[in-house]
């Protein structure tokens, strides 16, 4: 009985965890399509305010532009796509725990993203978390080999959903908390 209550319970939190995510990032794509106003995955954008665009073409809806501390996860989420588009593993190294690049060294890291290029990064919403944390929800788009594409979907080009937890490292940096991924992703091919 102890040990089923061991992993039991973490595992029961985890599978609630990533139900409620993907539910919200459903939900919100399944109002989007019934309107037919907008196409799947694109927000409403109130008429008097604009969508913020980084310099790394990461769109953020108004929303998520008026989070207090939008610009460091603008400048996180600039770093961590130019790293993988620009095949700059220091950089994209920057942007995640030392527990994911001690789990993804440089020459696995080329390996799995030598061909993959992010596009149409849009931020739909930054959440508060816990302990200095936020939750951000965005999708993008990647394209890539067959070979390179995630198990779950192996095609030339996915549509990611994801909820990106940015938490505060061991040494005190703003990091994207990838390791939490397939959980809070939803991959689907493009259309």
């Amino acid at each position: 009985m102890r040990s089923w209550l061991k992993w039991g319970i973490p595992l029961a939190v985890v599978v609630l965890l990533a139900a409620g995510v993907g539910g919200v990032v459903l939900a919100r794509q399944v109002y989007d399509q019934e309107s037919g106003e907008r196409p799947l995955g694109v927000m409403a954008v109130p008429s008097d305010q604009k969508v913020v665009v980084s310099r790394s073409g990461v769109e953020y809806s108004p929303d998520a532009a008026a989070y207090p501390d939008q610009r460091i996860i603008e400048g996180l989420l600039d770093n961590y796509f130019d790293g993988i588009n620009r095949q700059n593993y220091e950089l994209w190294k920057s942007t995640v725990p030392p527990s994911k690049w001690r789990e993804l060294p440089a020459n696995k890291w080329y390996e799995a993203y030598d061909s993959t290029r992010d596009h149409e990064m849009k931020v739909h919403r930054i959440d508060p978390g816990q302990d200095r944390s936020a939750l951000v929800m965005l999708s993008f788009k990647s394209e890539q080999d067959i070979e390179d594409a995630p198990p779950q979907v192996k095609a030339r080009c996915v549509l990611w959903n994801v909820v990106y937890p940015v938490v505060v490292d061991e040494n005190g940096n703003a990091v994207l908390d990838i390791s939490k991924l397939p959980n809070s992703a939803i991959a689907v091919p493009c259309t």
